[in-house]
């Protein structure tokens, strides 16, 4: 499949704040197409290669597990590219979730999950040798203090790594240190102003939601289906239908954080008065 170099996709999503859309990857043009190189790509390997074929037109694109979304995510964005206005495509990351979900522009959160990031708590296992090659990765690039979440990674065919994949950290990586991670499960405010900056809260103990938390090796990051927040799955490769992988359009990344920290302030502002 050739790449073109500047396609032209028609997106369709909720306004988020101060960017223009949020979107899931559907079965249109834009996402049969991501489908369809992914499958070229990372072809014989059943854990990212996915069969939409079954799908209605338009229909959202489910089975996602942290391989196929670091998969679909440069794809996407290399198909993309820039629109005419400048503007790009970056999969949603946990604090722009919690905005999204805050503001009720996340479609059917309710009834799906949605793999955001990986945390790395140590170099031990589960996912020992993934958790090693992020974290000497990250290295490179400034301190890493444990438990640290990483996002914008990219899946890397690699048959000396389990399941024949590994992680690296793509051009458009974070990664961040999340202490409340080292704390027990425990319930947690939807209105903590920290949900939006970080994508977790800065405390546990009362709350109509819940942190899930397991504390050992690298493990998944996902917003589940109860809107709970877990770090609690070792199986990196699982995945079912209700799975969704949402992007953003149409800011670059230093104007979404500005989107993030207004968003944070006004939360404080309110809550003082």
């Amino acid at each position: 499949m050739v790449v073109p170099s500047q396609p032209k996709y028609e997106i369709k999503g909720q306004p988020l704040i101060a960017v223009p859309e949020i979107f899931q990857l559907r079965n249109d043009e834009l996402g049969r197409d991501a489908v369809t190189l992914m499958n070229e790509r990372y072809a014989r390997n059943n854990i990212v290669v996915l069969d939409i074929s079954g799908l209605k037109e338009g229909e959202p694109i489910g089975y996602s597990n942290p391989y196929r979304r670091f998969a679909l995510g440069p794809i996407v964005r290399e198909l993309y590219g820039k629109d005419a206005d400048g503007k790009t495509l970056q999969l949603l990351t946990p604090a722009l979730s919690e905005l999204a979900l805050k503001h009720g522009t996340l479609p059917d959160a309710g009834s799906t999950y949605e793999d955001l990031a990986v945390v790395v708590y140590s170099i031990k296992e589960p996912n020992a040798q993934l958790a090693q090659r992020l974290v000497d990765q990250a290295k490179e690039r400034g301190k890493v203090n444990f438990p640290v979440v990483i996002y914008g990674l990219q899946t890397v065919k690699d048959d000396s790594f389990p399941d024949g994949l590994r992680f690296d950290l793509g051009d458009v990586a974070v990664a961040y240190t999340v202490p409340i991670l080292s704390r027990e499960t425990g319930n947690f405010d939807a209105s903590d102003p920290s949900l939006v900056k970080t994508g977790f809260p800065s405390k546990l103990g009362s709350g109509n939601r819940t942190l899930s938390t397991e504390k050992q090796g690298l493990l998944r990051v996902f917003r589940g289906r109860d809107l709970y927040l877990y770090t609690s799955s070792v199986i990196l490769h699982v995945s079912n239908e209700a799975g969704r992988v949402s992007f953003v359009r149409g800011a670059a990344p230093q104007n979404l954080e500005a989107a993030l920290e207004a968003e944070v302030r006004r939360q404080e502002e309110a809550n003082v008065h």
